[in-house]
């Protein structure tokens, strides 16, 4: 966490003197993802507050301790045991200290326990929030890496458009060309220049957008370290069972859910085994007293005090409650059903994920080999211009394939990784 921050404030402090765009990696980005996000510190107070509450739950075992001093004086009438009212003067003083015990123990240990389990969830929920927020950073990521890839493409395009364009314009001038054939070749190149434009629009607007994830600066122009984009196999999608089984074992929702179902059931039991347990009161007081008649200071001595008492509540929140039962049971049931729907959800996510994953793998492997075919068709294409046996619509056309190839591509690569990503944090690892 410290690296993390150590890293995020050399990317703030450089942000604020250099107005040259920021290069940041995956690694990097992920690291930074959790470092200054209010989501993902907000689930992290709520686990402590969750750990606060389960070991205030265990303190009320513990005794009370009181330290007093006291004074107390009388003046004016005054009635004793047998009914006589009279005149009386006196005072008295007090110094001592007192351990009480209030317990229910039932109570506080079916208690104690379900808030550890409450704290348990409160951890996992926690770690799904990181988890979540550090996917959002990858996504975002490989969205900015795409456009700056995209971006690359479209100028290479546009760089040999308007090199073929100078090579025409000569050929015109001496006669050995067509001016249409120019002028084709000029508009190639102002929407070649418009899809640069648009290509730098994207690249920027996923800068903006992965800057939010990491907390930066909205005006932070942000670029990926590498603008080649490489397929990554991080999970192996063979094995449908396998990975279901993985992910229910490594989720964190499910975590969370089977502590929440602990807790609930930790709660029935309170509601029904706890009021049948007696609660304890006990106290003992040391100290001394001391005082008399009129203004006398004397007559100081030592003094105890101790009592000791069992008792059962009957009624609301004790014997015989019969809907604090029933609540806590509907409660337990209500918690095993959101269990089986994450579960349920969680299935669908490692499936989906799976699929993704596998048909992401067929489409590069395709888009590889038409990004091959685009480059043999463009040689071929400018090859039979040079000879001056092709026309210069067919050499556009294949460019314009080649490019459409390579761009679809870097888009098949993007969502490879994606998908990547996405089943390995379905699966929980």
């Amino acid at each position: 966490m410290k690296k993390s921050l150590f890293l995020l404030s050399i990317l703030i402090g450089a942000g604020s003197v250099l107005a040259a765009p920021m290069h940041v990696s995956l690694p990097t980005v992920m690291k930074l993802a959790g470092a200054n996000n209010d989501e993902i510190e907000l689930a992290r107070v709520r686990h402590q507050e969750a750990i606060a509450e389960s070991k205030q739950a265990w303190q009320r075992f513990w005794p009370t301790l009181t330290l007093a001093a006291g004074y107390r004086g009388h003046e004016g009438k005054v009635q004793d045991i047998a009914g006589a009212v009279f005149d009386a003067r006196k005072q008295q003083y007090t110094v001592g200290s007192t351990v009480m015990i209030d317990w229910s123990p039932g109570d506080i240990y079916y208690g104690a326990l379900a808030t550890e389990q409450k704290a348990l969830a409160a951890e996992q929920l926690a770690e799904k929030a990181r988890r979540d927020i550090v996917q959002q950073a990858v996504t975002r990521y490989l969205d900015l890496l795409a456009a700056e890839a995209d971006m690359a493409i479209v100028a290479d395009d546009l760089r040999l458009t308007e090199d073929y364009a100078g090579q025409l314009d000569g050929a015109v001038n001496a006669g050995t060309a067509f001016r249409a054939d120019l002028l084709r070749v000029k508009t190639q190149v102002s929407r070649a220049k418009i899809t640069m434009r648009q290509a730098q629009e994207k690249r920027d607007l996923a800068a903006a957008a992965l800057a939010e994830s990491l907390r930066l600066d909205p005006a932070t122009e942000l670029r990926p370290a590498k603008a080649d984009l490489v397929p990554v196999s991080l999970t192996s999608v063979s094995g449908m069972a396998t990975l279901i089984s993985q992910a229910h074992q490594n989720r964190p929702e499910l975590r969370a859910m089977t502590a929440a179902q602990s807790a609930a059931g930790l709660e029935s039991d309170r509601s029904r085994v706890a009021p049948m347990i007696p609660s304890v009161q006990a106290g003992y007081s040391v100290g001394g007293l001391g005082g008399g008649y009129a203004s006398e200071w004397g007559h100081f001595g030592d003094q105890q005090d101790f009592f000791v008492g069992l008792g059962w509540k009957i009624g609301p929140g004790g014997l015989f409650d019969l809907q604090r039962q029933k609540i806590a049971d509907a409660r337990e049931r209500g918690t095993a059903l959101q269990g089986e729907q994450v579960k349920a959800a969680i299935g669908r996510e490692v499936v989906e994920a799976a699929l993704k994953a596998r048909s992401a793998k067929d489409q590069l492997a395709i888009n590889d080999e038409a990004v091959t075919a685009a480059e043999e068709m463009a040689k071929l294409a400018k090859e039979r211009q040079a000879s001056q046996l092709g026309v210069v619509l067919e050499y556009l056309l294949a460019r314009e394939e080649l490019t459409r190839a390579r761009q679809d591509r870097v888009r098949a690569v993007t969502d490879y990784n994606k998908a990547q990503h996405e089943l390995k944090l379905a699966v929980g690892k």
